[in-house]
């Protein structure tokens, strides 16, 4: 079992109204971290979370890091103490 916290920024934070939180995964993978927070938070979350077309996480419009700042993709494993942020891309300049 591992801990990972998840941050969250723009639409993820309106939808959870909370900044971060914690969650236990029994196993260390990207896809049960997605499957606890559409769980927890529903539809809503699932829209903005997955893309229904690949069932990967969605990459029209939102980011993912870790915690060393890169993409991450539901495949994907993480480490115990991780920090995933979840945000929304902001174009522009």
């Amino acid at each position: 079992m591992i801990t990972v916290r998840a941050e969250y920024q723009a639409r993820f934070r309106e939808i959870t109204r909370v900044n971060e939180e914690t969650f236990q995964l029994s196993q260390p993978l990207v896809s049960e971290l997605a499957q606890l927070m559409t769980q927890k938070y529903g539809a809503r979350m699932e829209a903005l979370l997955i893309d229904p077309n690949t069932k990967d996480l969605n990459n029209n419009g939102t980011v993912f890091l870790d915690s060393k700042g890169r993409r991450i993709c539901i495949t994907d494993t993480l480490e115990d103490g991780e920090v995933i942020a979840f945000m929304v891309a902001i174009a522009g300049g």
